[in-house]
């Protein structure tokens, strides 16, 4: 049996997302979130204040903190001095077509998924590609119509 997905059902984004993200406190260490992200094989860690969830931070605003000139090398850096953006966030229900697109529209390259009201995943650039790459993959197999 084929694990092809409906073409006529929209998928949400539960279909594509990270179940249950490392997350970050907003007063660790630059360090500790590289290190988290290392060690885990991530680029993108959403970031709490007191269990809350309160924005992400991904290893590019990491590199571009760290570049020449942005800073004292004996300046230490945490969490909190690099996340000025508020996050995009999105309800585990909401149709897969309509984040995509506004990921596409703004360029955000991870976007929260929260069920109730709490953090349940995250999406990046990296699972869509590999969703979208499965998803082709399946379309391209040949039909088996012998019976059995």
């Amino acid at each position: 049996m084929s694990n092809t997905h409906n073409i006529h059902h929209m998928p949400t984004l539960a279909a594509l997302m990270t179940p249950f993200p490392y997350h970050i406190d907003i007063n660790a260490t630059v360090e500790e979130a590289l290190a988290l992200m290392e060690e885990h094989k991530v680029r993108h860690l959403p970031v709490t204040r007191a269990g809350d969830l309160e924005t992400v931070i991904s290893k590019g605003d990491i590199e571009r903190a760290n570049a020449p000139g942005h800073r004292l090398e004996e300046q230490q850096l945490y969490v909190h001095d690099l996340c000025a953006r508020r996050p995009f966030i999105a309800d585990i229900h909401d149709p897969l077509d309509k984040i995509l697109m506004a990921m596409a529209d703004t360029g955000i390259g991870s976007v929260l998924v929260m069920r109730e009201g709490e953090l349940v995943g995250i999406i990046t650039v990296t699972d869509i590609l590999r969703f979208c790459g499965n998803y082709l993959a399946e379309l391209a197999q040949p039909v088996d119509d012998s019976i059995a």
